[in-house]
């Protein structure tokens, strides 16, 4: 039976180690902080595969077939260290946090979005390179919130997921609405403008008819007087 003196130690060395994992972290950019949790994730969870994985070229069709989760056995989740939980509540929140979109129609309004293959969350794609299925670019990244309906255990289902794209990929995402936004500004115009066409042309008539009565009361339009200048 283990000592209290030891037990304490054991309790102590625990602390230590998770704070200075929590330094080492906390030092990291957002990138190299992500690659840190994959490569530890793989090393708690996973079976002997590279993480150095390259961004995937597939069809839907092979995306359809791929799993996502890593397989784990039950003694895998039997008593976790804290680097352990911390790394896996990471890892399982990005597989419904950020999604891949297929873009190759934008120009009719119609986006399609899937939720990420275990390869492209491990590589980053979708988070810190393009969410285009089509584009890996991975300058001038922007974070848009989009609602994605998707079918799932025979039920359709709604979230709110994020997508993130470079500029070029941002303007095909928000094509649709800006050419609706434009055509409805257009047509403000064009009705502002019908509109005060017709004022107008109430303004004219009632101006004419003005004058009509005024002229049957004989008032006349202008009147020109000449006198004379009288001296002292």
């Amino acid at each position: 039976m283990a000592s209290f003196a030891s037990l304490k130690q054991s309790i102590f060395d625990k602390e230590a180690r998770k704070q200075q994992y929590q330094a080492h972290i906390r030092g990291l950019n957002a990138y190299d902080r992500h690659k840190k949790f994959i490569n530890d994730y793989v090393g708690f969870y996973g079976k002997e595969r590279s993480v150095k994985a390259k961004l995937p070229v597939k069809t839907d069709q092979d995306t359809l077939r791929e799993g996502y989760r890593f397989i784990r056995t039950e003694e895998d989740d039997m008593n976790p260290s804290w680097e352990q939980r911390l790394v896996k509540r990471y890892y399982d929140k990005l597989f419904k946090e950020y999604c891949i979109a297929d873009m190759s129609h934008y120009k009719s309004g119609k986006v399609g979005m899937r939720w990420r293959t275990e390869k492209e969350v491990i590589s980053g794609k979708g988070q810190f390179f393009c969410g285009n299925k089509h584009c890996n670019n991975k300058e001038g990244l922007a974070s848009y919130e989009v609602n994605f309906s998707y079918f799932e255990a025979g039920e359709n289902k709604q979230a709110l997921v994020k997508l993130v794209t470079c500029e070029k990929c941002a303007e095909k995402l928000l094509y649709k609405n800006q050419k609706e936004k434009k055509q409805s500004v257009q047509r403000e115009y064009v009705e502002h403008s019908r509109k005060r066409e017709r004022s107008e042309s109430d303004d004219d008539s009632d101006s004419h008819y003005d004058r009509r009565k005024d002229k049957r009361k004989g008032v006349g339009g202008d009147v020109s007087v000449f006198g004379h200048t009288l001296g002292p």
